[in-house]
C-alpha cells in the first residue's frame, strides 16, 4: 500500500507539472505589480522535493542538469535531493555562466519563471530573447546576508538563486548593478521581470529592497508566516 501510495503521489506531481509548463508555453504576464499577500495555489509545489531521484522539469528536458549526492554541512546546511543546473530548456534556452546549485521546486519555478514570463517580457520590450543569466549565487552555506547571529539564509537550503546579469541574443549585456535605475528599455525590463517574479517566488529582492541588493536578485521559496502561504517582494 505504501509503494502504491507513493506512486500515485508521484503521478499526481507529475501531472501537475506538466499542466502548468502546457499552461506557460501561450501565457504572456501582464507587467501590472503584484501586490505582497497570499500566495496562488499553482504558485507553491509542496512535496516536490521531497522526492528522490524525481525532478519532472529535469526528466522532461525542460532544464539542463543533473542530480547530486546528498549534501549536508555543518549539522544545518544541504538538501538530501541537490540538483546542479546549466540552464533552461525550451524554445528560447538560456544558458546559466555558472552551474546553479539548486533543489527541485527552485528548478522548477525558475522554468516557469523564465518560459512565462521573463522571454515573453524580453521579446515584448526588447525584441530579443535572454540567452545568459549570470549567477551570482545559489548554494551556501551561511546566514542571511552573511550576517553573524542572524537566520539560516535560504541558500543554505539550496532554496535560492541570485542573479547579477542577463545576456540578449545579440550580445547586449543588461546588468542589475547599472541598468536598474535607467529610464530606457533595459531599466524598464529589469523592475518588470522583478515584480514578475512574485508570481513564482515567495521572496523577491532587489535594488528596491536594501543594501544587500543593489547588484543583484535575489529569488527563493523560503516560508514565511505560520503557514507558509505568504510572500515578500520587494
Amino acid at each position: 500500500m505504501m509503494v502504491k501510495a507513493i506512486d500515485l503521489a508521484k503521478t499526481a506531481l507529475w501531472g501537475l507539472v506538466g499542466v502548468m509548463v502546457l499552461a506557460g508555453c501561450s501565457a504572456v504576464a501582464d507587467l501590472e505589480p503584484v501586490d505582497q499577500g497570499a500566495l496562488q495555489e499553482d504558485a507553491v509545489l509542496p512535496g516536490l522535493d521531497g522526492l528522490e531521484g524525481q525532478c519532472p522539469v529535469l526528466e522532461m528536458g525542460l532544464v539542463s542538469g543533473r542530480e547530486l549526492p546528498e549534501v549536508k554541512e555543518r549539522k544545518v546546511c544541504g538538501h538530501p535531493y541537490p540538483y546542479t543546473i546549466a540552464g533552461i530548456n525550451g524554445r528560447n534556452p538560456v544558458s546559466f555562466n555558472t552551474d546553479a546549485k539548486i533543489n527541485c521546486v527552485m528548478a522548477t519555478q525558475l522554468q516557469r519563471y523564465f518560459a512565462d514570463s521573463v522571454q515573453p517580457m524580453a521579446l515584448s520590450m526588447l525584441r530579443q530573447p535572454v540567452v545568459e543569466v549570470r549567477v551570482a549565487a545559489s548554494y551556501s552555506c551561511r546566514t542571511r546576508n552573511s550576517k553573524r547571529g542572524a537566520k539560516l539564509s535560504e541558500h543554505a537550503k539550496m532554496n535560492a538563486f541570485d542573479m547579477s546579469a542577463l545576456t540578449l541574443a545579440d550580445g547586449t549585456v543588461l546588468t542589475i548593478e547599472d541598468d536598474w535605475h535607467s529610464m530606457g528599455r533595459k531599466g524598464r525590463f529589469l523592475r518588470a521581470i522583478n515584480r514578475s517574479a512574485c508570481r513564482y517566488f515567495t521572496t523577491v529582492i532587489g535594488p528596491g529592497g536594501d543594501k544587500y541588493h543593489q547588484d543583484h536578485l535575489h529569488l527563493d521559496h523560503g516560508r514565511h508566516g505560520r503557514k507558509g502561504t505568504w510572500r515578500s517582494c520587494q
